[in-house]
């Protein structure tokens, strides 16, 4: 039996209106089906995420595994210890990929033949202005993160060594923001990161859809500045993983005093904040 190249993990929780599209995008790869593999983590849904799955099981190679606790982190490690795949590619369930998506990875990785751990621009589903300026300050964000010494991913799309995983995994305990602490422990512990331009996959907006453009962005901006104070977030007290049914928002009360938080920002930390603010304000004028 063939050893897979990819293993794609797919964490879901009441996913039933968005996993079924992606798994089509899996099928239709351009990237031989036989070298990739599909772990689909599931958190207990209370919908059919589960049947709509198992309607691919004969499309593509397909597992999928009920877990018994629902945290996304979980999940997440608990798809990579069942993987088989030289890499692991993590997904979120509304992701949406190009055909091509896979083998650009591939030719990716192979021009950069050091990485250990990855992450690839995003595109906006439709193209409007406004969803074309929130994608942008997602993908520059990510770049001046890792520019500045602070490695940064969306755990909507993360691919690492397997032999990187096994050593490094994501951190259950924290809330939010766990898959940006996975990327930094995976370097810490000597990985090579590199953030890929080109194949971008289609990352949802449909929080920003629910909550709003301020909203959605000041929730951001003040998880962005307790992060680069040097905090994490494994004692917040509102968080409830709920999954696809409802788009659970961070409270405002968690950060209230961000002017404060501001002022005590050592100046290298300080000067990126103003450059992300800087870029909201830019594409946004907010």
């Amino acid at each position: 039996m063939i050893k897979p190249f990819f293993s794609i993990i797919i964490p879901t929780l009441n996913e039933e209106k968005f996993l079924p599209s992606l798994l089509e995008d899996l099928d239709n790869q351009t990237f031989a089906k036989e070298l990739f593999e599909v772990i689909h983590v599931d958190g207990k849904s209370e919908d059919q995420t589960v049947n709509e799955a198992q309607k691919f099981a004969d499309k593509i190679n397909l597992t999928t595994i009920t877990a018994e606790k629902r945290n996304v982190a979980f999940q997440r490690n608990l798809g990579g210890e069942n993987a088989k795949g030289k890499w692991l590619v993590f997904m979120d369930a509304d992701d949406r990929l190009p055909a091509y998506f896979l083998d650009g990875v591939k030719y990716q990785l192979a021009k950069n033949p050091e990485t250990d751990i990855f992450t690839t621009w995003s595109e906006p589903k439709n193209v409007t202005s406004l969803e074309g300026s929130i994608t942008r300050i997602l993908n520059l964000g990510i770049e001046l993160y890792n520019s500045s010494g602070k490695p940064s991913a969306f755990g909507a799309m993360i691919g690492v060594k397997k032999v990187h995983f096994n050593h490094v995994q994501f951190d259950e305990t924290q809330k939010f923001m766990e898959d940006t602490f996975f990327v930094q422990s995976v370097c810490d512990n000597g990985g090579t990161f590199k953030i890929f331009k080109e194949p971008r996959y289609v990352f949802s907006l449909r929080r920003f859809e629910k909550e709003g453009t301020l909203k959605f962005v000041s929730n951001g901006v003040l998880l962005q500045l307790k992060y680069l104070q040097g905090n994490d977030f494994k004692d917040e007290e509102s968080y409830k993983m709920v999954g696809g049914s409802y788009y659970d928002q961070i409270s405002p009360s968690l950060f209230r005093n961000v002017i404060s938080q501001v002022k005590k920002m050592p100046m290298q930390k300080l000067k990126l904040t103003r450059k992300i603010l800087q870029t909201i304000n830019d594409e946004l004028g907010v």
